[in-house]
C-alpha cells in the first residue's frame, strides 16, 4: 500500500522517473511475489526479506492504481500491462455469482498454499477466517477504481462490467441506510473512517447520489460528528498542542475498547482528500457556497 501511495505522490509532484523505479521494482522483482502476486510487506534492502507474507487484494489493486496513472503520464505500454495484470487478479477474486449475496465483492485475497498451516487466515490462525472468505468495503472501491481507470485506458468492456458489479456490491452490502454511510464489509456494520473518505474520494457525489440523495455529504458529517478527535500532543520542547483530526474508529466504538480518542495522520489526510473531492464535485454542480465551505474544511484539517 504504502509503495504504491508513494510512487502515485511523486507522479502528482512530477517525480516521474521515482514512480518509475518503485513500480519497475514490484514488476520484475521475483522476491516479492507469492501464491502468483504481491506479498504485504518485506524488509528491503540488497538481501530482501519476507514481513507479512499474506497476500491481499487491496494492495495489489493499489500497485495496479499507480500503474495506470504512470502509464496516463507515460504512455509506457508496460505499465497499463502492468494494470491490466492487477486488475485481472481482482476480477478472479470477485464472485460472479449474481445470486449471491455477496455478487460484485473482491474477497481479501487468494486461498493458501495447504503446505503452510494457516496460510492467507487472519493472524495465520486455522480457527479464524481465510481472506477468500472475507469481503471488504474498502477493497470493493478499491476494485471500482482500478477497474474505471483501466476501461478508461482500454475500452474493453469487462472492466466497466467489473466496475459496476462493484458497485452493485456496494449498494447491497456496504451502505448503512440508517448511519448514511458504509460499513467496513460484508455482515460488517462497524464505520471504519478511511472507508467513508475513500468513498467520497473514488466515487464522488453525483455517483453517491445514485444510493441516496445527498449521500456524500451525510457521509462526510458522519465522520466529523462521530471521529474527529481533539488530542493533547506534546512537543519536543514540552509545549503541550491541541491537534484535531481523525481516528479509526468513532468515538462511541473507541469508548467501548476502553481507550481514549486518538488521531491518525494517514487517516486525517485522507479527509482532506475527501474534502477536495467535495470542493471540486460542488464547483462542477455550481454550489459555489458549499464549494467554498469544503475547502475551508479541508485547510483548517491540513
Amino acid at each position: 500500500y504504502d509503495s504504491a501511495v508513494v510512487a502515485l505522490a511523486y507522479i502528482a509532484g512530477g517525480e516521474i522517473e521515482e514512480a518509475r523505479k518503485i513500480i519497475d521494482f514490484y514488476k520484475y522483482k521475483p522476491q516479492v511475489w507469492r501464491l502468483g502476486e504481491i506479498i504485504e510487506a518485506f524488509v528491503a534492502g540488497d538481501d530482501i526479506q519476507g514481513e507479512d507474507w499474506s497476500v491481499r487484494s487491496g494492495a495489489n489493486i493499489w500497485m495496479g492504481i499507480a500503474s495506470i496513472h504512470l502509464y496516463y503520464t507515460t504512455k509506457d505500454q508496460r505499465y497499463l500491462d502492468f494494470a491490466k495484470n492487477r486488475a485481472e487478479f481482482a476480477i478472479s477474486l470477485q464472485c460472479a455469482d449474481n445470486k449471491s449475496p455477496l455478487f460484485g465483492g473482491i474477497a481479501l485475497g487468494p486461498p493458501g498454499d495447504p503446505a503452510y498451516s494457516g496460510d492467507q487466515h487472519i493472524s495465520y490462525d486455522l480457527e479464524k477466517p481465510s481472506f477468500d472468505q472475507i469481503y471488504s468495503t474498502e477493497v470493493c472501491i478499491d476494485g471500482y477504481a482500478l477497474f474505471r481507470n483501466v476501461y478508461k485506458a482500454t475500452g474493453e468492456e469487462k472492466y466497466l462490467n467489473a466496475a459496476n458489479n462493484c458497485l452493485q456490491w456496494l449498494k447491497s452490502n456496504a451502505f448503512n441506510k440508517i448511519e448514511r454511510r458504509f460499513n467496513r464489509g460484508y455482515l460488517d456494520t462497524i464505520a471504519a473512517t478511511d472507508v467513508q473518505s475513500w468513498a467520497l474520494s473514488a466515487l464522488g457525489v453525483e455517483l453517491l447520489d445514485t444510493f441516496e440523495k445527498g449521500l456524500a455529504e451525510n457521509m462526510a458529517a458522519f465522520v466529523e460528528q462521530k471521529c474527529l478527535s481533539d488530542v493533547t500532543f506534546v512537543s519536543g520542547d514540552k509545549r503541550k498542542i491541541i491537534v484535531k483530526g481523525v481516528d479509526f474508529i468513532d468515538r462511541d466504538r473507541a469508548k467501548n475498547l476502553g481507550r481514549e480518542p486518538l488521531v491518525t495522520f494517514e487517516w486525517s489526510f485522507q479527509l482532506a482528500n475527501a474534502y477536495l473531492r467535495l470542493e471540486r464535485d460542488c464547483e462542477k454542480l455550481g454550489q459555489v457556497k458549499k464549494a467554498k465551505k469544503y475547502k475551508i474544511k479541508r485547510q483548517k484539517l491540513l
